[in-house]
């Protein structure tokens, strides 16, 4: 048996009543060192935390969210929260995810699954000594974002990405590769870190399995070894066919995208043979991944949707999608949904009394509010979901496979996170209010997706002028 000091911590939560029967033994013998408590204060290192928290619970509830939020906020959210329900309702884990989990399952419990979902989080989980990747993922997104309100073409900015990747992980080459448009067996490399741009350079998926699985299922692709993963047996077999070893130890392929829009992957081959990804640089290179993925798609978007300039696609304000780039999305969302028979909802936030804080503090305080409230937004949803701002004061959020039980979860999520944070500009113990519109896919009254923001629009409506939980829902 391993040494206790260096097993992974979990820490198991919430109603105790709740808990699938075996569920400590069963983590105990997937090598897991296990700790019980009410809450993260009881932990015994409570301000860095375990490497991962099991919380139990009878259902998604309210009692639910305030506790995921309370571990979150004790742990800056960087400890993967994994939510098991007892209730086998099909849309249960689903709230949970709204709620704030990073993972959630629902009865019946299949005990080895939940033990490699909770081995993979915490495997991913950015120690302390990594955590100065989110400073570096920060200031090279920033210096993107100024490139591209300069003008820059696509082409140098995502060469920039590249070197800006490289310089910080020296071990490694990348390579950013585009999906074929009308075949995405046929992908071509755009930029890589050894030959610059490289657009005539198509890529061989027969050699690179790494790449093919990426595009295909859309999921990160890691290959601590090639040597002895099953992917690559085709390739070892073609390597000692023409006589040569093994070029590369370690790889990535992490998608530019994600779902049915997987635009292209970012290809990282090791240099170097004791290379191995860090939690931190796996988070930081998927970062970068997903910023490659938005300049592509501003790319590949028809002349017509686009205005030819950065503004229509960042609001200059807070750095989030522009009502245009919404429309587009909401499409894009609808036509999965359809396709799929999925569900996906709509959210039109209001923040209340905005003139009244300009008038009393003037605009800087105003727009200094409006920022950091779209900062807070994007940290409080998932990957998957896309938040925009709609207009002065109103933010709109398109949150995928989500109904509007769950939207109205979210709702109520953001609210105990706004009263629980200052936000700056504002006097001392003030706090800021929002009221709501939800309108959720598919609904009988839409039948094309401008229905929808209609919809929504008069839903915020109703929530405004209800006096106690002004959330207006599009029934």
């Amino acid at each position: 048996m391993s040494d206790p000091g260096q097993r992974p911590h979990v820490l198991l939560l919430g109603d105790a009543s709740a808990r699938p029967y075996g569920l400590e033994r069963a983590l105990s013998r997937a090598g897991f060192q296990l700790h019980e408590a009410s809450g993260p204060g009881e932990h015994p290192e409570p301000g860095d935390g375990p490497d991962a928290a099991v919380v139990t619970a009878q259902e998604a509830d309210a009692a639910l969210g305030t506790l995921l939020q309370g571990l979150n906020a004790a742990w800056g959210g960087q400890v993967p929260l994994i939510v098991v329900l007892a209730s086998p309702d099909r849309e249960g884990p689903a709230r949970a995810l709204g709620l704030g989990a990073d993972d959630a399952i629902a009865s019946p419990v299949h005990l080895a699954e939940l033990a490699a979902r909770v081995e993979a989080r915490s495997r991913r989980r950015p120690r302390p000594a990594d955590r100065n990747g989110v400073g570096r993922t920060q200031e090279i997104l920033l210096d993107l974002l100024e490139q591209s309100r300069a003008g820059r073409p696509m082409e140098e900015l995502l060469g920039t990405l590249v070197r800006r990747l490289t310089r910080t992980l020296p071990g490694w080459d990348a390579w950013l590769i585009a999906a074929g448009e009308t075949d995405v067996a046929a992908p071509r490399v755009l930029v890589s870190s050894e030959r610059g741009e490289s657009h005539e350079l198509r890529l061989d998926l027969e050699r690179y399995p790494e790449v093919a699985e990426a595009l295909r299922t859309g999921r990160p692709v890691l290959v601590p070894d090639v040597q002895s993963d099953p992917l690559f047996d085709l390739v070892r077999r073609r390597w000692m066919y023409e006589g040569i070893d093994p070029p590369v130890r370690s790889v990535a392929a992490l998608p530019l995208g994600g779902g049915d829009r997987v635009l292209g992957a970012l290809l990282l081959r090791s240099t170097e043979a004791s290379a191995r990804l860090s939690p931190g640089e796996e988070w930081f290179a998927l970062a970068l991944a997903q910023a490659a993925a938005r300049l592509l798609d501003r790319e590949r978007r028809p002349m017509a949707a686009r205005s030819g300039t950065v503004d229509r696609e960042l609001d200059a304000l807070t750095g989030l999608a522009t009502p245009e780039r919404l429309d587009c999305r909401v499409t894009e969302e609808s036509e999965r949904a359809r396709r799929y028979s999925l569900t996906f909802s709509l959210v039109l936030l209001d923040l209340d009394a905005q003139r009244s804080i300009n008038e009393r503090l003037g605009r800087p305080a105003g727009d200094r509010l409006l920022t950091e409230l779209a900062r807070m937004l994007q940290r409080e949803v998932r990957a998957s979901d896309f938040v925009a701002r709609y207009g002065g004061d109103e933010f709109a959020l398109v949150l995928a496979e989500t109904g509007a039980t769950g939207a109205r979860d979210l709702v109520h999520r953001l609210r105990r996170r706004m009263d629980s944070e200052s936000f700056g500009g504002l006097p001392l113990g003030e706090r800021v209010h929002l009221s709501a519109g939800i309108v959720a896919w598919p609904h009988p009254a839409v039948e094309q997706p401008g229905d929808l923001m209609v919809l929504l629009e008069a839903a915020l409506r109703r929530g405004k002028a209800q006096s106690e939980e002004r959330i207006g829902i599009a029934e």
